[in-house]
C-alpha cells in the first residue's frame, strides 16, 4: 500500500485541528484513548524496524554530543535561569533533559533520514537518561522519597520494552518468516496513518489538560508555553545544525527536538513542580506542528518533483 504525497501533505494539518476539537468536545474519551498510544507506537516501530539494517546500528560522535547537550546542558540551563524564575528554570530544564520520542524513528523514515542512526541514538539516550536523571533531578526539584534504583527502574520499565521489543520481534521474523518481514516492509504507509491517529490523541490530551486549569493561571500558563516554544525551536534548530554538520540533518533534528512528553510528564509529577506539565503539553503541540510542517513541505517537494519529471 503506497500513500500519495498529496495525502501526506494534508493529513497532518487535519490531525492537529481534529485533536484540538476532540480535546474540547470529548475530553473523557481522549484521555481514555491515550492509553492505546504505546500500542500504536509499538506497531509503528515494528513496521519501521522491518526496513532497518541491524549492521548499521552504531554510536556516533554526533550521538554523544547530543547526549552531552541534554544531560549537562539541562543542568547548566537550570542554574542559569533559577535566580530569574525557578518555575521557568524547571520548565527549560525538563524540556532539554527529556529523552527523544519513541515515535521519532517513524518521522525520521517519513522525512528520508537514517533509521539506523536515529535508533542507535534513541537506545543510547534512554539508557543515559535512565542512569543520569535520578542523580540530577533531586538537585533540581527534590526526589520526594523515590530511591535511585526505583526511579531508574520506573523509567526503564516504561520505555525500554517499547523500544527493544519491536526490534527483537523483527529480528525473529527475519530469521524465521522472511515473507512476513517483506509484508511489513511493504506496509510503511500504515505507520503514517497510525502516527496521524496518535497525533490526534496527543494534541487532544494536551488541549484537555490546558483547559482544566483555573483562569488565574493563564499568565503563568502563557509564560510556561513561551518557554517551551523557545526550547522547542532551539532544540530543533541546534539539532538540525549539528546534524547537517555530520550529514545527518533529519536525525539531528528529530533526535534533539522531538521529545517523549509522557516520560517528561512523569518526571515532572515525580520530582518537579507539577505546573510545568502545562508547558510540556504546549511542547507537545509545538513539536507536532513542526513535524507536521516538515512532513507537509517534504511531501509537497516530492509531489512537485514527480510532477516536473512527468512534464519532462
Amino acid at each position: 500500500m503506497i500513500i500519495s504525497q498529496k495525502v501526506k501533505s494534508t493529513v497532518m494539518p487535519i490531525a492537529l485541528v481534529v485533536g484540538i476539537i476532540c480535546g474540547c468536545l470529548i475530553p473523557n474519551f481522549i484521555i481514555i484513548a491515550n492509553k492505546a498510544i504505546p500500542y500504536f507506537i509499538g506497531v509503528m516501530l515494528l513496521i519501521t524496524y522491518s526496513m532497518l539494517s541491524f549492521q548499521d546500528l552504531k554510536i556516533t560522535r554526533m550521538s554523544v554530543i547530543m547526549i552531552v547537550l541534554q544531560v549537562v546542558g539541562s543542568f547548566l540551563l537550570y542554574l542559569a535561569l533559577f535566580r530569574w524564575n525557578p518555575l521557568f528554570a524547571e520548565q527549560a530544564f525538563i524540556c532539554l533533559l527529556c529523552p527523544v520520542a519513541t515515535s521519532a524513528p517513524v518521522i525520521t523514515a517519513m522525512l528520508g533520514g537514517s533509521i539506523a542512526s536515529l535508533v542507535s541514538y534513541t537506545l543510547l539516550c534512554y539508557l543515559t537518561i535512565a542512569v543520569a536523571a535520578p542523580f540530577i533531578l533531586p538537585f533540581v526539584g527534590g526526589a520526594q522519597g523515590v530511591s535511585f534504583f526505583a526511579s531508574s527502574w520506573m523509567i526503564a520499565r516504561q520505555i525500554l520494552p517499547l523500544i527493544l521489543l519491536p526490534l527483537v520481534i523483527v529480528l525473529i521474523i527475519r530469521k524465521s518468516a522472511p515473507k512476513i518481514n517483506a509484508v511489513l516492509q511493504r506496509s510503511q504507509s500504515i505507520s503514517f496513518y497510525l502516527w496521524g491517529i496518535t497525533l490526534i490523541l496527543v494534541i487532544g490530551k494536551s488541549t484537555t489538560f490546558v483547559l482544566a486549569q483555573p483562569n488565574n493561571m493563564i499568565p503563568t500558563e502563557i509564560g510556561l508555553a513561551i518557554i517551551s516554544l523557545v526550547m522547542c525551536l532551539t532544540q530543533f534548530g541546534v539539532g538540525h545544525a549539528l546534524g547537517a554538520h555530520y550529514k545527518e540533518a533529519v536525525v539531528g533534528t528529530q533526535g534533539l527536538g522531538q521529545k517523549n512528553i509522557a516520560i517528561a510528564m512523569w518526571m515532572a509529577f515525580t520530582y518537579l513542580n507539577p505546573l510545568i506539565s502545562i508547558g510540556l503539553a504546549a511542547y507537545s503541540v509545538w513539536q507536532n506542528i513542526i513535524n507536521s510542517t516538515q512532513i507537509y513541505l517534504n511531501s509537497k517537494t516530492k509531489l512537485l518533483k514527480k510532477t516536473t519529471e512527468k512534464v519532462r
